[in-house]
Protein backbone atom coordinates (compact mmCIF):
# COMPACT_ATOMS: atom_id res chain seq x y z
CA UNK A 1 0.00 0.00 0.00
CA UNK A 2 1.47 3.10 -0.80
CA UNK A 3 2.69 4.90 2.27
CA UNK A 4 1.97 8.61 1.27
CA UNK A 5 -1.74 7.32 1.12
CA UNK A 6 -1.50 6.02 4.10
CA UNK A 7 0.03 8.74 5.90
CA UNK A 8 -2.59 11.16 3.96
CA UNK A 9 -5.75 9.10 5.19
CA UNK A 10 -4.69 8.91 8.92
CA UNK A 11 -3.25 11.42 9.62
CA UNK A 12 -6.84 12.46 11.15
CA UNK A 13 -7.75 9.46 12.34
CA UNK A 14 -7.13 7.66 15.49
CA UNK A 15 -9.35 10.03 25.62
CA UNK A 16 -7.83 11.37 27.72
CA UNK A 17 -9.09 13.63 31.44
CA UNK A 18 -11.29 16.61 31.95
CA UNK A 19 -11.73 18.67 34.75
CA UNK A 20 -15.20 19.39 34.10
CA UNK A 21 -17.74 17.15 32.75
CA UNK A 22 -18.25 17.52 29.35
CA UNK A 23 -21.55 16.49 27.67
CA UNK A 24 -21.61 14.06 24.85
CA UNK A 25 -23.76 13.95 21.84
CA UNK A 26 -24.13 11.39 19.36
CA UNK A 27 -23.95 12.03 15.81
CA UNK A 28 -22.47 11.01 12.31
CA UNK A 29 -20.27 13.12 9.77
CA UNK A 30 -19.25 13.32 6.25
CA UNK A 31 -16.29 14.78 4.99
CA UNK A 32 -14.35 15.33 2.22
CA UNK A 33 -10.40 15.15 2.26
CA UNK A 34 -8.10 16.87 0.13
CA UNK A 35 -4.54 17.26 -0.79
CA UNK A 36 -4.11 20.77 -2.13
CA UNK A 37 -6.92 21.80 -4.48
CA UNK A 38 -7.16 17.87 -4.76
CA UNK A 39 -10.14 15.81 -3.55
CA UNK A 40 -8.31 12.49 -2.56
CA UNK A 41 -10.43 10.79 -0.66
CA UNK A 42 -14.54 10.49 1.40
CA UNK A 43 -14.43 9.87 5.22
CA UNK A 44 -16.79 9.44 8.10
CA UNK A 45 -17.01 10.58 11.44
CA UNK A 46 -19.13 9.21 14.10
CA UNK A 47 -19.18 9.45 18.11
CA UNK A 48 -21.85 7.04 19.72
CA UNK A 49 -22.60 5.42 22.99
CA UNK A 50 -22.70 1.56 24.05
CA UNK A 51 -23.41 0.87 27.71
CA UNK A 52 -20.48 2.45 29.76
CA UNK A 53 -18.40 3.42 26.75
CA UNK A 54 -18.77 6.44 23.89
CA UNK A 55 -16.57 5.80 20.86
CA UNK A 56 -15.44 7.30 17.82
CA UNK A 57 -15.08 5.81 14.87
CA UNK A 58 -13.95 6.79 11.25
CA UNK A 59 -13.26 5.37 8.41
CA UNK A 60 -11.79 7.04 5.23
CA UNK A 61 -11.16 5.64 1.41
CA UNK A 62 -9.66 7.03 -1.65
CA UNK A 63 -11.30 9.05 -4.31
CA UNK A 64 -10.19 9.54 -7.97
CA UNK A 65 -6.82 8.80 -9.09
CA UNK A 66 -5.66 8.30 -5.28
CA UNK A 67 -8.33 5.09 -5.30
CA UNK A 68 -5.99 3.67 -8.20
CA UNK A 69 -3.01 3.57 -5.28
CA UNK A 70 -5.10 2.27 -2.54
CA UNK A 71 -9.07 1.17 -2.63
CA UNK A 72 -8.74 0.29 1.05
CA UNK A 73 -10.53 1.25 3.69
CA UNK A 74 -8.87 2.54 6.38
CA UNK A 75 -11.23 2.43 10.47
CA UNK A 76 -9.84 4.11 13.36
CA UNK A 77 -11.59 4.20 16.57
CA UNK A 78 -10.99 5.80 20.13
CA UNK A 79 -13.05 4.47 23.12
CA UNK A 80 -13.42 6.58 26.12
CA UNK A 81 -14.68 5.26 29.86
CA UNK A 82 -15.94 7.65 32.56
CA UNK A 83 -13.94 7.40 35.47
CA UNK A 84 -13.93 9.37 38.32
CA UNK A 85 -16.18 11.96 36.86
CA UNK A 86 -13.45 12.05 33.88
CA UNK A 87 -13.75 10.99 30.63
CA UNK A 88 -10.48 8.87 29.41
CA UNK A 89 -8.94 6.53 26.76
CA UNK A 90 -9.71 3.23 27.12
CA UNK A 91 -8.57 2.28 23.81
CA UNK A 92 -7.37 3.16 20.37
CA UNK A 93 -7.47 1.11 17.65
CA UNK A 94 -6.41 1.58 14.13
CA UNK A 95 -6.63 -0.87 11.09
CA UNK A 96 -8.15 -1.95 7.32
CA UNK A 97 -10.07 -4.09 5.21
CA UNK A 98 -6.71 -5.86 4.37
CA UNK A 99 -4.82 -8.67 5.58
CA UNK A 100 -3.56 -7.20 8.24
CA UNK A 101 -0.82 -5.09 7.38
CA UNK A 102 -1.98 -2.00 8.84
CA UNK A 103 -2.77 -2.84 12.96
CA UNK A 104 -2.35 -0.39 15.85
CA UNK A 105 -3.70 -1.05 19.16
CA UNK A 106 -3.27 0.83 22.86
CA UNK A 107 -4.82 0.03 25.57
CA UNK A 108 -4.65 2.48 28.44
CA UNK A 109 -4.69 1.32 32.33
CA UNK A 110 -5.38 4.52 34.13
CA UNK A 111 -4.84 2.60 37.34
CA UNK A 112 -0.97 1.90 37.26
CA UNK A 113 -0.53 4.99 34.53
CA UNK A 114 0.29 2.58 31.28
CA UNK A 115 -0.59 2.26 27.97
CA UNK A 116 -0.06 -1.32 26.45
CA UNK A 117 1.22 -0.77 22.65
CA UNK A 118 0.69 -3.14 19.62
CA UNK A 119 2.45 -1.57 16.64
CA UNK A 120 4.29 -2.46 13.47
CA UNK A 121 4.22 -6.56 15.18
CA UNK A 122 5.42 -4.80 18.35
CA UNK A 123 4.13 -5.10 21.97
CA UNK A 124 5.47 -2.49 24.79
CA UNK A 125 4.29 -0.90 27.60
CA UNK A 126 4.90 3.23 27.85
CA UNK A 127 4.01 5.00 31.34
CA UNK A 128 1.68 7.95 31.28
CA UNK A 129 3.07 10.57 32.09
CA UNK A 130 -0.27 13.22 32.13
CA UNK A 131 -2.93 14.08 30.08
CA UNK A 132 -2.72 12.00 27.12
CA UNK A 133 -5.30 12.89 23.73
CA UNK A 134 -5.46 11.33 20.59
CA UNK A 135 -6.90 13.00 16.76
CA UNK A 136 -9.88 12.30 17.94
CA UNK A 137 -10.08 12.90 21.80
CA UNK A 138 -8.65 16.41 21.11
CA UNK A 139 -11.95 17.34 20.62
CA UNK A 140 -12.49 17.08 24.19
CA UNK A 141 -9.86 19.63 25.13
CA UNK A 142 -10.87 22.17 22.59
CA UNK A 143 -14.44 22.05 24.52
CA UNK A 144 -12.43 22.27 28.02
CA UNK A 145 -10.59 24.50 27.09
CA UNK A 146 -13.86 26.86 25.89
CA UNK A 147 -15.67 25.85 29.22
CA UNK A 148 -12.46 27.02 31.10
CA UNK A 149 -11.95 30.04 28.90
CA UNK A 150 -8.29 28.71 28.64
CA UNK A 151 -6.08 30.05 25.47
CA UNK A 152 -3.51 27.27 25.81
CA UNK A 153 -3.14 23.97 27.34
CA UNK A 154 -0.29 21.46 27.12
CA UNK A 155 -0.57 17.89 26.67
CA UNK A 156 1.27 14.40 25.38
CA UNK A 157 -0.56 13.69 21.87
CA UNK A 158 -0.68 9.47 20.78
CA UNK A 159 0.12 8.99 17.15
CA UNK A 160 2.01 5.75 15.69
CA UNK A 161 2.75 4.38 19.46
CA UNK A 162 3.92 7.47 20.43
CA UNK A 163 3.39 10.08 23.03
CA UNK A 164 4.68 13.27 22.26
CA UNK A 165 4.78 16.67 24.03
CA UNK A 166 2.17 19.13 22.05
CA UNK A 167 0.43 22.22 22.58
CA UNK A 168 -3.23 23.76 21.85
CA UNK A 169 -3.87 27.28 21.05
CA UNK A 170 -6.89 29.18 20.61
CA UNK A 171 -5.94 31.84 17.93
CA UNK A 172 -8.72 33.42 16.83
CA UNK A 173 -11.99 33.69 14.86
CA UNK A 174 -13.11 32.76 11.16
CA UNK A 175 -15.74 32.23 8.75
CA UNK A 176 -16.30 29.04 6.71
CA UNK A 177 -18.78 28.38 3.95
CA UNK A 178 -20.97 24.89 4.47
CA UNK A 179 -23.17 23.90 1.26
CA UNK A 180 -23.08 27.56 0.55
CA UNK A 181 -23.87 28.84 3.96
CA UNK A 182 -21.44 30.71 6.01
CA UNK A 183 -20.70 29.75 9.82
CA UNK A 184 -18.69 31.54 12.33
CA UNK A 185 -15.98 29.55 13.91
CA UNK A 186 -13.23 29.28 16.86
CA UNK A 187 -10.10 28.07 15.68
CA UNK A 188 -7.51 26.04 17.21
CA UNK A 189 -4.14 25.31 16.42
CA UNK A 190 -1.87 22.38 18.00
CA UNK A 191 1.66 22.15 17.65
CA UNK A 192 3.97 19.26 18.35
CA UNK A 193 7.99 18.62 19.70
CA UNK A 194 10.17 17.03 16.99
CA UNK A 195 7.85 18.11 13.93
CA UNK A 196 7.40 21.43 11.87
CA UNK A 197 3.77 20.35 11.00
CA UNK A 198 0.73 22.30 12.65
CA UNK A 199 -2.94 21.70 12.55
CA UNK A 200 -5.54 23.90 13.06
CA UNK A 201 -8.61 23.29 13.79
CA UNK A 202 -11.89 24.71 13.63
CA UNK A 203 -15.56 24.32 15.39
CA UNK A 204 -18.90 25.83 16.23
CA UNK A 205 -18.84 27.40 18.95
CA UNK A 206 -21.93 26.63 20.24
CA UNK A 207 -20.75 22.56 19.00
CA UNK A 208 -17.09 22.17 19.68
CA UNK A 209 -16.90 18.30 19.67
CA UNK A 210 -17.49 18.24 15.94
CA UNK A 211 -14.96 19.67 13.73
CA UNK A 212 -16.18 21.84 11.15
CA UNK A 213 -12.71 21.46 9.28
CA UNK A 214 -8.94 20.03 9.76
CA UNK A 215 -6.34 21.64 8.34
CA UNK A 216 -2.72 20.67 8.19
CA UNK A 217 0.30 22.33 7.41
CA UNK A 218 4.26 21.25 6.76
CA UNK A 219 6.52 23.19 5.32
CA UNK A 220 8.00 21.75 1.94
CA UNK A 221 4.34 19.67 1.79
CA UNK A 222 1.01 20.52 0.16
CA UNK A 223 -1.89 20.94 2.82
CA UNK A 224 -4.24 18.55 3.75
CA UNK A 225 -7.91 19.66 4.48
CA UNK A 226 -10.59 17.58 6.21
CA UNK A 227 -13.93 19.76 5.51
CA UNK A 228 -17.61 18.93 6.77
CA UNK A 229 -19.59 18.20 4.38
CA UNK A 230 -23.02 17.31 6.27
CA UNK A 231 -23.66 15.88 10.02
CA UNK A 232 -26.67 14.33 11.46
CA UNK A 233 -27.46 14.49 15.24
CA UNK A 234 -28.90 11.94 17.39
Amino acid sequence: MNRSIILLLTIFLAAPGLAREIILAPYQASYTLYRGSLNVARSELSLEQSGRYWRWRQTSKARGIYSLLSNKILYAETTLLRLDNRYRIHNILLTDDGEGDRFENARFDWNNQQIDIQYKNKRYVETVPGDVYDSHSIHLLSTQMLQQNLQQSEFYFYRRGKLTKSQLKRTGKSTLEINNKPIEVLVFEQTSEGTGSKLKFYYDPDKPLLPIKIERTKPGKKTTIMLLESVEWR
